[in-house]
């Protein structure tokens, strides 16, 4: 199934970022990117979106804190973390943050085409 939603992208690697973009819209999603939490969050406010694909570290603000701010306004807003590091600094992050889910990079296409689709689905 095609995807037609809209998903906010927070990653600070442009390489990353590009490449997920263009995964993403091979898929049929409209994607919004941000360079860290910090942009994240504002552009969250600024329109319509159906779900976050949030890095978990980035400078500025991470994904986690980002999530958490954006779940104060809309705390049904889906989530999809991503990350190249290891579970250890993850558990730091992420103790807190509750019914979500991680992807280790790389992430095969198909997976995160998969994982997209079930989280979204997961919501109607």
């Amino acid at each position: 199934m095609r995807g037609h939603e809209t998903i906010l992208l927070a990653e600070d690697d442009c390489f990353v970022r590009d490449a997920t973009v263009a995964i993403l819209e091979y898929g049929g999603y409209r994607v919004i990117t941000a360079e860290n939490g910090q942009d994240a969050v504002r552009l969250f406010r600024e329109n319509r979106v159906d779900m976050l694909l949030m890095d978990v570290m980035m400078p500025v603000m991470n994904g986690v804190e980002a999530y958490r701010m954006i779940r104060e306004t809309s705390p049904e807003i889906r989530v999809l973390f991503t990350s190249g590091y290891t579970a250890e600094v993850l558990d730091r992050e992420l103790i807190e943050a509750k019914d979500v889910r991680l992807l280790h990079k790389p992430i095969p296409p198909d997976t995160l085409l998969k994982a997209v689709r079930e989280i979204l689905d997961a919501g109607k």
